[in-house]
């Protein structure tokens, strides 16, 4: 075999808020699946090792939280002792709330959508898995009755296991999946099942039956490349770096609940070592300017880019306290600058091409 090449000067990751998704920039499953793929192919083309999402509250969220927060409760007396009384001062009529029009059940079952970052992660996840697992991975999901679009959308084409080409032939992408235990019956309960296997040697490849390791046991439900002829786990580099030096592998997709989980949760074993903010999702003419140093290129290290609206981020940033960290910009080592008004999808793209 020849020897692989690999590019090793630099990696990225992206973080992008789930308000990519929100109701002013997606009004359908049909537009926030759009959204994901531009960003999914995005990330392929440069090779973009991580995906953050990071969790904004939606309108509709936020509501509810002043809702919770507006209700008051007041003693009084009564023969029986102090009761307490409940006044919901964001809507008195509570039995007109329960008379829903039609539209009103639409734009509920659109709110379930809109700024879902769960939903969002799950597209990712799913332009970057082969046909034949697309099942085995997201038979537990949520979301698995949403790739309704998402499935008519051409393959990402940079993915090598996308192909069909004689690489596939030796190499698979698999899920390890655990070993069916046997179900004992005891004589005063009803059938029980073994303990659950923590690891396994059997792996999900697409076939009627899994391919059997011959080398060491690995965890369960665990995402791997794998040699069919030799029956053991690989790298995708050993797999897929024949195909030339920037090769995509696809990227690992995080769900981050706070700032701070974006630098303290990542896949990259030492961290990042630049942060790099793109303005996006402001539509306004009077643009928040920052004094962070302006970056053209980076030519090595471990790059985060954090595209989105700043206001978003300050907000999100100020419900946390992260010690010696004054504002939010204080994370971020530069910016690119990139046109007013964009999209995120798009800010996304463009950044790419500036920095890499």
């Amino acid at each position: 075999m020849e020897p692989i090449k690999s590019h090793q000067g630099r990696k990225c990751a992206i973080c992008v808020p789930s308000s990519i998704i929100s109701g002013s920039n997606a009004r359908n499953l049909e537009q926030i699946t759009n959204i994901a793929y531009q960003v999914a192919r995005a990330a392929t083309i440069y090779n973009v090792s991580e995906i953050v999402i990071l969790d904004i509250p939606s309108p509709a969220e936020k509501q509810a939280k002043r809702d919770t927060e507006a209700q008051k409760f007041v003693a009084v007396a009564g023969e029986g002792g102090n009761k307490k009384i409940s006044f919901n001062l964001a809507n008195d009529d509570s039995d007109a709330s329960e008379q829903m029009t039609e539209q009103e059940v639409n734009t509920r079952k659109l709110d379930e959508s809109e700024n879902n970052g769960l939903l969002f992660a799950t597209l990712m996840q799913y332009f970057v898995t082969p046909p034949y697992l697309v099942k085995g991975v997201f038979q537990e999901s949520i979301f698995k009755h949403k790739f309704k679009y998402a499935q008519k959308l051409p393959k990402l084409s940079t993915l090598p296991f996308m192909s069909n080409n004689e690489v596939t032939k030796i190499f698979k992408e698999g899920l390890s999946v655990p070993k069916h235990t046997p179900k004992i019956k005891k004589k005063n309960k009803k059938v029980s099942a073994l303990k659950k296997l923590q690891v396994t040697k059997y792996i999900n490849i697409g076939n009627e039956t899994p391919l059997i390791l011959s080398g060491a046991e690995i965890p369960i439900n665990v995402r791997v490349t794998v040699d069919i002829k030799n029956k053991k786990v690989v790298s995708p580099q050993v797999a897929y770096g024949i195909s030339g030096t920037k090769s995509s592998f696809g990227y690992l997709v995080r769900y981050a609940k706070t700032f701070s989980s974006i630098f303290t949760e990542l896949s990259f074993p030492n961290g990042y070592t630049k942060s790099v903010f793109i303005q996006a999702n402001d539509y306004f003419s009077k643009t928040t300017k920052t004094t962070l140093e302006k970056i053209d290129s980076i030519e090595e290290g471990q790059v985060l880019l954090i595209v989105g609206k700043l206001e978003e981020f300050r907000e999100k940033f100020s419900q946390e306290s992260i010690p010696e960290v004054d504002s939010v910009t204080d994370m971020f080592d530069g910016e690119i600058e990139v046109p007013a008004g964009l999209r995120i999808e798009d800010a996304v793209m463009i950044g790419l091409t500036k920095v890499l």
